[in-house]
């Protein structure tokens, strides 16, 4: 097959050639400090409706590329879950953003966020209609034990118009499921050969096609790869 490989611009992708279906995953894959958050929180500004609201979940003790963009799209920030009522959020804001306190105790921390994450999870599962957003998959699947409810979303969410938007820095680390059933992947530079041969496992593309399409790629580039609705041998850089 021939594949074919297009740059776009990120302002003219986001504008013209972004399109998201309710239920559809997306996996942004890429080393630490390379842009997932932003891409992250750029793709949502564009997809979330009042019918279709998003929830990050933020496991990191401090994020200010979240801080930013969680008040850019009045997110409203809460600290367990479910939110609790609030005399200072009385309408219902256009997502929500789950960042639990950090004591920095490990013991203390990893309980209260594993706790407060599965119920995220479970509750973004059993109500539908929503983008779940995880900035770390692989410290909620790995760290904090999740991987069972996380493959939940993965292979029923769908049905249930529940996304879940898994970002890793840690490609060879994250399930299968991250490849397997995203309909939607953005894969940065990585020079770590472990995390490129898991490409194989994203399904109907040529591996050795995107690994050296990945390692070409500059600084805050990535490779877009469209699984469905569109044909699967068209990739963009942007």
């Amino acid at each position: 097959m021939n594949a074919q490989i297009v740059t776009i611009g990120r302002e003219d992708f986001l504008a013209n050639y972004w399109q998201y279906r309710a239920g559809e995953h997306v996996t942004i894959l890429g080393p630490t400090d390379c842009g997932k958050t932003t891409l992250g929180y750029q793709l949502l500004e564009r997809t979330i409706t009042p019918k279709l609201p998003a929830l990050s979940i933020i496991v990191k003790p401090r994020s200010p590329t979240a801080e930013k963009w969680n008040k850019r799209l009045g997110f409203r920030v809460v600290r367990e879950w479910p939110p609790l009522p609030s005399i200072w959020h009385p309408r219902k804001p256009p997502g929500w953003c789950l960042w639990p306190r950090h004591s920095f105790d490990p013991d203390k921390d990893d309980y209260t966020l594993w706790k407060e994450c599965r119920k995220a999870i479970l509750d973004s599962y059993k109500r539908g209609n929503r983008i779940l957003f995880g900035d770390e998959v692989y410290g909620l699947a790995v760290e904090l034990k999740l991987h069972r409810e996380l493959v939940a979303v993965w292979s029923r969410g769908r049905e249930m118009n529940t996304g879940l938007w898994a970002a890793s820095q840690k490609p060879s680390h994250i399930p299968l499921w991250a490849y397997s059933q995203a309909s939607h992947l953005f894969l940065y530079f990585d020079p770590d050969e472990r995390a490129r041969e898991r490409f194989g496992e994203i399904g109907g593309v040529d591996p050795k096609l995107v690994s050296r399409a990945v390692m070409g790629l500059a600084e805050h580039q990535c490779l877009y790869i469209r699984r469905k609705g569109m044909n699967r041998d068209r990739k963009s850089v942007v």
